[in-house]
This record gives C-alpha cells, structure tokens and sequence, in this order.
C-alpha cells in the first residue's frame, strides 16, 4: 500500500476546503432563506439543505485535520526509518 505523505496531506488539505465550501454555503443559504418570505424555499432549507451540509462540514473538519496530522507523522517516521536502516548499514561495513 502506497502511503505516500505528500498525498494524505493533500487529501487532508482538500477536506478542509469542501469543509470552507460547505460552511460557506450553509451561512449563505440559511441568511438567503431567511430573507425570503417563500414558506416553500425554507422548508426545503431546514429539510433538506441544511442537515446534508451541516454533516458535510462535521465530517470534513476533523477528517482533514486528521489526515494533515497523519501525513506529517508518516513523514517523521519515514525519516526516521530511513535513517536508522542508514545507521545499520553503516555499523554492517564497519563490523
């Protein structure tokens, strides 16, 4: 399985934006449905609009955090990986 760092920490990035997104649209919507007078377009709101986004943003919040969070803790541990086996191979030439 290819966990490549750079990745995860882009999908991480692009979370956070469908969460701006989504955040974005859920205040806009919902101050536009507020101005309008139009029983129909609310109850289409609070009904349909409102819960899909109010979960979109719940979940890509924390979604992207966390993987941003994962990518750099990869990257750390592939390091450090890298420069234990540097380590052994070093001891192996010597020995």
């Amino acid at each position: 399985m290819n966990t490549s760092p750079k990745r995860i920490l882009w999908w991480g990035v692009g979370f956070l934006i469908v969460g701006a997104i989504a955040f974005y649209a859920y205040t806009s919507a919902g101050v536009q449905t507020a101005l309008t007078s139009d029983q129909t377009s609310q109850s289409l709101w609070f009904w349909l609009l409102s819960p899909a986004l109010s979960i979109i943003q719940n979940v890509a919040f924390p979604v992207g955090a966390a993987l941003i969070g994962a990518s750099v803790v990869i990257r750390y541990l592939q390091e450090s990986q890298s420069a234990l086996d540097q380590q052994q191979t070093a001891h192996n030439e010597f020995s």
